[in-house]
């Protein structure tokens, strides 16, 4: 790995974790909406679940630093974060998980906008 190389992974790597953080804003803007219309039409409280897919997906935004951190430092001890092993079941899993129970919810409450009903 050359200078340049190196030096556009370090400027770049935020930019991963920033996008799922961006999505966590998504998340509870979404949350904040359903509970007022919920409250409007006398729903139960379903945006809840809104927390708990953020839960998830901050799992996700952490998982991704340390191993951001762990590529970047090329460190033969972390060789373990990068495995697609770890990251299936500390990063995938828990921002599917989160963004599944994100779509579902969002889906709860807006889906008259689509249907008609």
């Amino acid at each position: 790995m050359n200078e340049s190389q190196g030096l556009a992974e370090v400027l770049l790597s935020p930019l991963g974790p920033m996008g799922l953080i961006g999505l966590l804003f998504v998340l509870d803007v979404y949350s904040n909406l359903s509970r007022r219309l919920g409250e409007v039409n006398r729903m139960p409280p379903y945006y809840r679940r809104f927390l708990i897919g953020s839960a998830f997906v901050f799992v996700a935004v952490l998982v991704q630093i340390i191993r951001t951190a762990a590529y970047i430092s090329r460190n033969p001890e972390a060789a373990m974060l990068l495995s697609p092993s770890f990251s299936l079941l500390a990063f995938h899993l828990p921002l599917f998980i989160g963004v599944s129970i994100g779509v579902l919810t969002a889906w709860r409450y807006w889906s008259w906008l689509l249907t008609g009903e």
